[in-house]
């Protein structure tokens, strides 16, 4: 990100999982196969993430959300790059421990929709 872009970071942003990650959360979670695939971990905005679900996870019915300090990924020589509106791109970083700072299950009802459910979610916030 450029310094203006930075300066525009949240102090949160999240990845989406519908499988539960390692627990205790290991030094480093493996990645996804889209961001092996890709080359980045693939991230949300708090205002962004129950779109993500819907888009990509929308056959789930339970997801976990992990909320990223961007902060300590930086300090660790992280680099986020924005992608569309609300999507942040997470290069030469990892996840897992000291990185991860909360770990949400989420579910919903078999015809809800992630916009609802995730909507009131108070795990998500900048």
């Amino acid at each position: 990100m450029s310094p203006s872009d930075t300066a525009q970071l949240p102090s949160h942003v999240y990845k989406i999982l519908s499988d539960a990650p390692e627990a205790p959360l290991p030094h480093t979670l493996p990645l996804t196969p889209l961001d092996a695939q890709d080359g980045f971990i693939h991230l949300s905005t708090a205002g962004r993430t129950p779109i993500t679900a819907s888009l990509y996870f929308g056959s789930e019915t339970t997801l976990w959300l992990l909320r990223i300090d961007t902060a300590a990924a930086q300090k660790e020589g992280a680099e986020f790059r924005w992608g569309d509106p609300g999507c942040v791109h997470l290069y030469a970083g990892r996840l897992g421990k000291g990185i991860v700072v909360g770990v949400q299950e989420v579910k919903r009802a078999e015809n809800g929709s992630w916009e609802a459910e995730l909507g009131k979610e108070e795990f998500l916030s900048d």
